[in-house]
């Protein structure tokens, strides 16, 4: 229980902290048009033109149909279908960087009805695709540098810590709270007014790979989410 924890005393401290989340779980059904999704192919006005980068093209990432999220009142839509691309360089022989502007690009579809299937290009179409749940929750700061005064300043006080915000995820990937990553020793947030959008951890099947196996982190402006505009995304990842 909470109460016999080491951090219990911090309680007061700890729910300020507190960010609504939502996780994102993979699933074995089947895909739908319009539905949440990882991989594969996205769903897409008839006639879309696929995005490019000034390398080429766009892949894929994935797509969140906001009908199937949970409500919690953090400025996402509350319909919609918001498709994710990302500048990926599987030989890292570019010089494509997660950190660069434009390295992340996102398409708002307010009206999912007129959209249709639409097989991503040969040269972006790698990894497996799969169907995404959503599941309300809370998030804490993944660590020191994330906020303005830390109190936990001791081993057993910061594995007490990371225990406690472990049990408050069912899965590494998620919407909104704070973003998580294997390696860096900063605050990946671009600044004061933006939050984190999406974070999602590499994996195999997707073929998904970020600084070695990392994380990918994904930010938007407050103001723009306020305005359902996804225009200006930023990433990092670690």
């Amino acid at each position: 229980m909470f109460e016999l924890t080491p951090i219990a005393l911090h309680q007061d401290y700890l729910c300020r902290l507190l960010r609504t989340t939502i996780d994102i779980m993979r699933s074995d059904s089947g895909i739908s048009l319009g539905g949440s999704r990882y991989g594969g192919s996205p769903d897409l006005p008839e006639g879309f033109e696929w995005p490019t980068h000034h390398l080429g093209l766009y892949r894929f990432l994935g797509q969140f149909n906001f009908a199937e999220i949970p409500q919690v009142n953090a400025g996402l839509p509350e319909c919609g279908l918001l498709s994710l691309f990302v500048a990926d360089d599987p030989d890292g022989e570019s010089d494509l960087f997660w950190g660069d502007p434009g390295y992340i690009h996102a398409e708002f579809f307010t009206d999912i009805t007129k959209l249709v299937p639409n097989v991503s290009p040969d040269s972006v179409a790698r990894g497996s695709s799969c169907t995404i749940t959503f599941r309300q929750t809370f998030d804490l700061p993944f660590d020191e540098y994330q906020v303005d005064e830390w109190s936990f300043h001791t081993d057993e006080l910061c594995a007490s810590y990371r225990d406690l915000r472990n049990a408050l995820h069912h899965s590494e990937d998620y919407l909104l709270g704070y973003p998580s990553h294997c390696s860096l020793a900063y605050d990946p947030t671009p600044g004061a007014e933006w939050i984190s959008l999406f974070t999602a951890n590499s994996n195999d099947e997707l073929d998904w790979s970020w600084h070695d196996g990392d994380k990918l982190m994904i930010f938007i402006e407050i103001e723009r989410l306020k305005k359902h505009d996804f225009s200006n995304l930023r990433s990092d990842a670690g």
